[in-house]
């Protein structure tokens, strides 16, 4: 982790450009559990940049002019991929928030049990936790 002006960050932060900056960060808090940390905005008052959190990964977001979202170009562009402590109970969260959800919690052959979804405006989002670690269905 590395401080400065008064956040940590880890090695690595996605960047993610929206349309609509506003509308990812209130779906990211709902469907997936993050929470605005940093919100820059200019003098007119339209977000610049911002910084949301969940536990120690940081996703930093803006609004490019003219940019086109993943799922108006009809592709994926990124793939964002998250740990989590209880993978069935944010499925759970994401389904109630109306997030476009790839099939159910599934036990992965390389020891993890994850699910996908992808956010309103087509970013990919993966979200998994260790086997180990995995609810009832862990065997």
């Amino acid at each position: 982790m590395t401080d400065y002006g008064g956040f940590s960050y880890p090695a690595l932060c996605p960047y993610l450009y929206y349309e609509d900056t506003a509308a990812a960060m209130d779906f990211l808090d709902r469907a997936f559990g993050f929470r605005e940390r940093l919100v820059s905005k200019n003098d007119e008052g339209s977000l610049v940049h911002v910084e949301m959190e969940r536990g120690n990964a940081v996703v930093m977001m803006g609004s490019p002019p003219a940019h086109k979202s993943p799922k108006r170009l009809g592709q994926v562009s990124v793939g964002i991929y998250v740990h989590v402590d209880d993978v069935d109970q944010l499925y759970e969260r994401a389904k109630a928030a109306g997030a476009d959800l790839e099939g159910e919690p599934a036990d992965q052959p390389y020891g993890v049990r994850s699910f996908g979804a992808r956010d309103p405006e087509g970013h990919q989002w993966w979200f998994s936790q260790p086997l180990a670690n995995a609810g009832p269905s862990a065997g």
